[in-house]
């Protein structure tokens, strides 16, 4: 029987990890963050996120309903599963898949198809242009799936970084098998099949479903190069089911990268209210001083990494610097901008040193985006005193999230990349970060003065 509510897609969605832990099945992989997902538009229900609850409820349950079919189908050996799902399950038991592939397998089908057939099942006709923008937003909460995999599954698959090589590549199909190509090819597909009869949308469902399993062959085999990069990436991967979907269903809300919510445009009165503008321009604004360590967890990882031999030997030098001489210190002085931007402007004066000598220096602006959560940092960086040696520019994303109490920056440093994970304390007078790559960490403490 298909849900009738969004509570009941839940209860089902727990009810197959319950299924997949009992038989070890890798179905519960995606069936994990889907349930995050649900979970995420389900808490975004009567916050004014969606234009029409009710309908993006019933554009929910629809789209569940779909998947809900076959993962039945698969259950019970049904030969009429559509192909690209048929792809999908019948690569569960296939060993020689990392994580993400099977879970990109399940998304494929899912957004490519199911995504686009469940809206026009939820507006028909010409109703389905009033559905267009709060489909985008589902979308932009779908987007996120991938970079919040690639932040959580560092212990079960250590080596996950790599699959950045194969984006930088022409093996795109694994890690970017591309949401927005996916998330326009859906909104087409609702557009062709809205004014059409169920018969008839069947017909062109079935005819997109060879194309999109032909995309999921190519998930499984992106070719040699990038199934060489896989193999080793799976050689060193968690292999048991359950830690994997407890780990994969164990996260909060997905988080929204900014290019993911460009789209999104809070009215003024919500704006002022959301993440990322408490974040800067109410927490963050002032003096902060206070202490930083940096460390390299792996030398031959890091002299194995594909930086210039210029920041090897930068970040040799802070790796023994900050062992022979201990903890630096840090100041940093936020002056928020709210009227300048589209949606404010925060400046940064950062500096970490130890007494007098300079080990680091950005001046960083933070580009609020519109959509309440999105920042993009444009950084001007320079380390220690010998600014006309080690001096760069670096444009990157970041995220606020959880009432502007928690941001994830992704962050291009070095001619790599790190992620920096901050958390304000709860009296608002002190911050605690992480940055950290395959190679390096380093972690700050500040408190406002």
């Amino acid at each position: 029987m298909n849900p009738a509510s969004i509570d009941e897609v839940i209860e089902k969605l727990e009810s197959i990890l319950q299924w997949s832990k009992e038989h070890s099945s890798r179905v519960g992989y995606f069936a994990s963050l889907y349930l995050r997902v649900t979970q995420t538009i389900k808490s975004k229900l009567g916050t004014g996120y969606f234009d029409n609850d009710e309908r993006l409820e019933k554009l929910d349950v629809h789209f569940a309903a779909r998947y809900f079919k076959v993962v039945e189908q698969f259950q019970n050996n049904d030969p009429a599963m559509p192909k690209a799902w048929a792809v999908a399950f019948n690569a569960i038991t296939n060993n020689e898949l990392i994580i993400v592939q099977h879970l990109l397998l399940g998304m494929n089908p899912h957004i490519n198809i199911d995504l686009g057939a469940a809206a026009a099942e939820t507006s028909p006709g010409v109703a389905i242009h009033g559905l267009h923008d709060d489909f985008q937003k589902v979308n932009t909460i779908l987007a996120s799936i991938i970079p919040t995999v690639l932040s959580e599954l560092s212990e079960l698959s250590p080596l996950l970084y790599l699959l950045e090589d194969i984006a930088e590549k022409e093996e795109e199909a694994i890690i970017n098998f591309s949401m927005k190509v996916a998330r326009d090819f859906a909104w087409k597909l609702a557009i062709e099949l809205a004014p059409l009869t169920l018969p008839n949308q069947q017909i062109v469902i079935e005819q997109k479903n060879i194309s999109i399993a032909q995309l999921s062959e190519k998930i499984i085999d992106p070719g040699f190069m990038g199934a060489s990069v896989l193999k080793i990436i799976n050689s060193v991967e968690v292999k048991n089911v359950t830690q994997i979907i407890d780990t994969l269903n164990a996260g909060n809300e997905l988080l929204e990268l900014m290019e993911q919510g460009q789209d999104i445009i809070l009215n003024p009165q919500a704006l002022k209210k959301a993440p990322n503008q408490v974040y800067y321009f109410q927490i963050a604004k002032g003096e902060w001083t206070g202490d930083f360590n940096f460390k390299i967890k792996s030398w031959s990882k890091m002299f194995g990494a594909s930086i210039s031999l210029k920041n090897k030997m930068l970040l040799t030098m802070m790796g023994l610097f900050q062992k022979i001489i201990g903890n630096a210190s840090i100041k940093s002085i936020i002056t928020p901008l709210p009227n300048e931007g589209k949606a404010g402007v925060a400046k940064n004066d950062f500096r970490i040193h130890k007494g007098w000598f300079t080990l680091f220096v950005s001046k960083e602006d933070y580009h609020l985006s519109p959509n309440g959560k999105g920042v993009v940092v444009d950084a001007h960086v320079r380390f220690g005193p010998f600014s006309f040696l080690f001096k760069e520019h670096d444009v990157y994303p970041a995220v606020i999230y959880d009432n502007g109490f928690k941001a994830l920056y992704h962050i291009d440093l070095l001619g790599t990349k790190f992620i920096g994970n901050y958390t304000v304390r709860s009296d608002q007078k002190q911050v605690h970060s992480i940055l950290e790559n395959d190679w390096a960490k380093a972690e700050e403490t500040l408190n406002i003065q």
